[in-house]
């Protein structure tokens, strides 16, 4: 009696084990008093002035390597008492430029535009020192992609360029947490601090693309390696 042998269940174990991760998706309300400076409990290493804000909104990441963000992001807010300095986009401006100083772990921010909305990646805690700051001064804020690394905190604003390109954010390997807040400070300079004048809400719409990790594509590998050892016993049999 000869015994049959399927691969079926060898090719539906390698096109499972192929098939790229489901992006993840969501969206987050960024209410303009949350400080991107406190992302993951880091702390202000001098006492903020006008107020230090509240914690930033927090998305935890789904483990890839390769991952891409994208945000759509609207809103409108002001950053000055009674109601002046507003900006009608989370690309700002509120007022001028924005030159914070990092603190704690994490870096400081330069850009030709203030009251935008901004983000920062964290691994599991925060970095030992603060990274170098971004000076969007000098790498513009219209660019196609950017790649941060942890803890540097970077611009997103609307998400787009000004021809309506979406931008695309390459999410550090070894990021887990990404946190959406504002970098504010008197006039936007100095130290981070002054968001209790600050009025508003960006909403902000990100995916996050991703593509298997190593031990999936070694799964792939194992499961294809299998398929050709069967195949090569029924054809000897």
């Amino acid at each position: 009696m000869t015994i049959r042998r399927t691969v079926a269940p060898f090719f539906a174990l390698a096109l499972l084990s192929a098939a790229p991760l489901a992006a993840q998706t969501g969206s987050r309300a960024v209410d303009t008093k949350t400080s991107v400076f406190l992302a993951g409990g880091n702390a202000y290493t001098v006492a903020p002035t006008g107020g230090g804000g509240v914690a930033p909104v927090a998305v935890n990441l789904d483990p890839g390597t390769g991952r891409i963000l994208t945000v759509s992001a609207t809103g409108a807010a002001t950053f000055c008492p009674n109601g002046l300095c507003g900006t009608t986009s989370p690309d700002g401006p509120s007022i001028g430029g924005t030159a914070l100083n990092g603190t704690g772990s994490l870096s400081g921010i330069s850009a030709g535009t203030s009251g935008f909305l901004a983000g920062v990646f964290l691994g599991a805690g925060l970095p030992g020192s603060a990274p170098a700051s971004l000076n969007f001064n000098a790498i513009g804020t219209d660019f196609t992609t950017f790649a941060p690394l942890i803890g540097q905190v970077f611009f997103i604003g609307n998400g787009q360029t000004s021809g309506g390109v979406t931008q695309q954010f390459f999410v550090p390997d070894a990021a887990t947490r990404l946190f959406f807040g504002i970098a504010d400070g008197g006039s936007f300079q100095g130290n981070p601090g002054f968001y209790d004048d600050n009025v508003g809400t960006y909403n902000a719409n990100f995916t996050i693309s991703a593509v298997p990790e190593p031990s999936t594509w070694l799964l792939v590998g194992s499961g294809l390696a299998t398929l050709a050892v069967v195949a090569r016993r029924r054809r000897a049999t």
